[in-house]
């Protein structure tokens, strides 16, 4: 999964700069460097856009004895903004995002004492959007590229349930809840212009654990179960950003390419 994931970054980025230097008309700008002790520059300030990637989702659920683990893969697609603030070629911000998200896992195992009866038991949870609020950390290089690690908190909407299928008996419960956790990874910004930017970024939340009790009457009398979820997901994700605060400034354009 994660191999994947990076061979899709590093596929972007190869078609990104590729791409740029054609439009450019092979003429590279140079934004210079910053002055000494100098705050301010074109990541400063306000910024909005949108991201879209993939993303996979893990789901273990302990019904005692068994320990289930089932994972899946979907795609995500949302809006991102936050506030930047930069010094000396550093930068220190705060970044929110909300994203729909389509990973849906069923860890399932075979019905306890029903030998031949091919009946199973399913736990599934369904990820159907999250969001996170994140501080940032990174470095800019010739006040064109910037590279940030981030870390915060993370909520989203799951949906748990239990099924049992393969019978003419099915009885099912359902609960939908908005989780609260953590996320944290990194990623980069390059600078397209005076005030959009390409982004590219992959984190790992965390959405934490759930426990469920529900009673079925597939056997004689009532039967009651306990169930613990525990949810996290990786996604990886590019977009584009608009700078509001970015100052406009003239670059030096070079009449040749820079090799």
């Amino acid at each position: 999964m994660h191999m994947k994931a990076l061979s899709f970054l590093a596929a972007t980025f190869v078609l990104f700069f590729g791409s740029s230097a054609a439009f450019a008309g092979g003429a590279l700008t140079d934004y210079g460097s910053p002055p000494a002790n100098a705050c301010g520059g074109p990541f400063s300030g306000f910024y909005g856009g949108g991201i879209l990637g993939l993303g996979g989702l893990s789901s273990k659920a302990d019904v005692a004895p068994f320990n289930l683990k089932d994972n899946d893969r979907g795609f995500t697609i949302g809006g991102i903004g936050g506030y930047n603030w930069q010094c000396n070629g550093r930068l220190l911000g705060i970044e929110s995002d909300i994203s729909y998200f389509n990973a849906n896992a069923i860890p399932g195992l075979d019905a306890p004492g029903c030998e031949g009866c091919n009946e199973r038991l399913n736990f599934g949870s369904e990820v159907d959007w999250y969001g996170t609020l994140r501080a940032r950390v990174g470095i800019v290089g010739d006040q064109n590229f910037l590279v940030f690690a981030t870390g915060g908190l993370a909520y989203g909407g799951i949906d748990h349930s239990m099924s049992a299928s393969g019978t003419e008996n099915f009885r099912f419960f359902s609960s939908s809840d908005t989780q609260i956790g953590w996320t944290a990874g990194g990623g980069v910004d390059y600078l397209l212009s005076d005030h959009w930017a390409f982004r590219a970024d992959a984190l790992y939340v965390d959405l934490g654990s759930q426990d469920h009790t529900f009673t079925t009457s597939d056997c004689t009398g009532a039967c009651s179960l306990r169930a613990d979820w525990d949810d996290s997901f990786w996604v990886a994700r590019v977009g584009l950003t608009y700078l509001f605060g970015a100052p406009s400034r003239d670059p030096v354009v070079y009449d040749t390419p820079l090799k």
